[in-house]
């Protein structure tokens, strides 16, 4: 399962009618020999929320997507439909069956009107499913209608219901399938945005739950308030938790919420910087050396703040972010503390949380602003190279969930520090 997954309890996970231990074990047993025999690697687990169930490494591609059966009708669902003979595509909810050369993915509106105004216009008359012939003998059939009944069986988050279809599909490699997929969904999903004004997007697999939004027990009172928010950075923070499914403008958001503060806190440093080079008894006004000292901290920005935005950044946090607060977040959980602490395709920043007695801010400030390079532009800021950047909908792009939560508990400090009592 890809990192941030939880098992969830789907409403149609729940028993139908009460099925005897024996009729149990058979179909599990059956699922658990068919897997076998298909090489698919399937394990019962046990857990006290969830009970026993089975756990399936279906192929995709490159790599494995953990598919979880909460229930006995899910097994036998799974019995019902020739599963083996099917590949997941990418972190798309579609599946390819090379033996009858047909891609099937789950499409969704990315605003409104939905595809059931799409389908049903007149709300009277269905339109009926939306046939393509190709025209060419090497291009494939296009169909765009409800999931087929496989479909829904293995792709549970399917939530429109729908699905586009490519029959006599001559790709038999994945990375060919994916691509195929790809180039012909966006080819129609245009035309259809440009005919009807329908955005319509292939259906990507995401974490159910995200790693940090934990639900909270309800147990404290809300208090009449004693601070108030400035306006613009609270707009931002609710546009960022607004953006889930964005998960770039989601973290740049976030980054805004900081971003803001810039000016107040990096003068507030200048402003000591400076106080420091008039009070050493060996700074002389007729010095160029110690001038250019004076002149290198107080470099102003074109927004009126201090310094580079990297110094910016990282003053930022060294007034508003409570080292200890810091560590306390980044080491509350273990997948996350994991996360933080190594190296990955995001960004070379990795956290050293191991040594206990350093102060995080700095180098968290690195890898935050490292983050905002790649998704804003290809360029670094600070060191003028190459970086790779972040593009919608990469893999890169959806693994960015645990530096989203990083930047948002930035961002509360920030605004924490920043309130001001309640104006009567």
């Amino acid at each position: 399962m890809a990192e941030g997954h939880v098992i969830i309890q789907d409403e149609d996970d729940v028993e139908e009618a009460p099925s005897t231990p024996e009729e149990v074990a058979q179909a599990e047993n059956e699922l658990l020999e068919r897997c076998k025999e298909a090489h698919i690697e399937a394990t019962r687990n046990e857990s006290l929320a969830l009970g026993s169930y089975l756990s399936l490494q279906m192929p995709a591609g490159h790599e494995k997507r953990r598919v979880a059966l909460l229930s006995h009708e899910r097994v036998k669902a799974f019995l019902a439909i020739p599963f083996e003979k099917f590949v997941f595509l990418s972190d798309y909810a579609a599946t390819v069956c090379y033996s009858d050369h047909v891609i099937e993915a789950s499409i969704q509106t990315l605003r409104y009107p939905g595809l059931d105004r799409f389908f049903n216009p007149s709300g009277e008359e269905p339109r009926g499913n939306i046939e393509l012939e190709p025209l060419a003998e090497t291009l494939p059939k296009v169909l765009i209608g409800p999931a087929s009944d496989h479909h829904k069986i293995l792709n549970r988050r399917n939530r429109s219901g729908y699905t586009i279809t490519l029959r006599n599909v001559r790709a038999d490699q994945y990375d060919d399938s994916v691509d195929l997929l790809e180039r012909m969904s966006n080819a129609v999903f245009f035309q259809i945005e440009m005919l009807y004004g329908i955005s319509v997007a292939l259906e990507r697999e995401r974490p159910l739950i995200s790693p940090r939004r934990r639900r909270r027990r309800m147990v404290e009172q809300i208090q009449y308030p004693t601070m108030e928010y400035d306006k613009t950075p609270m707009a931002l923070y609710w546009y960022a938790r607004g953006a889930e499914s964005l998960p770039l403008l989601q973290f740049l958001a976030f980054y805004q919420v900081i971003e803001f503060y810039f000016p107040t806190y990096s003068q507030a440093e200048a402003r000591r910087k400076v106080r420091g080079i008039l009070k050493d008894p060996t700074f002389r006004k007729d010095r160029e050396a110690d001038l250019g000292k004076l002149v290198s901290a107080i470099v102003v920005a074109r927004s009126g703040a201090v310094g580079d935005e990297r110094s910016q950044l990282r003053a930022t946090l060294a007034e508003c972010v409570d080292p200890h607060a810091l560590r306390e977040f980044l080491t509350s959980d273990a997948d996350g503390k994991a996360f933080y602490s190594s190296k990955s395709k995001l960004t070379e920043h990795k956290i050293p949380i191991a040594n206990e007695d350093l102060d995080l801010r700095q180098e968290v400030a690195d890898r935050v602003y490292d983050i905002r390079c790649k998704i804003v532009h290809t360029k670094s800021d600070a060191r003028g190279g190459e970086v790779e950047q972040l593009v919608p909908f990469s893999k890169e792009a959806r693994n960015l969930h645990y530096d989203i939560s990083l930047v948002e508990f930035l961002a509360q400090r920030v605004l924490i520090a920043a309130s001001t009592p309640l104006a009567q």
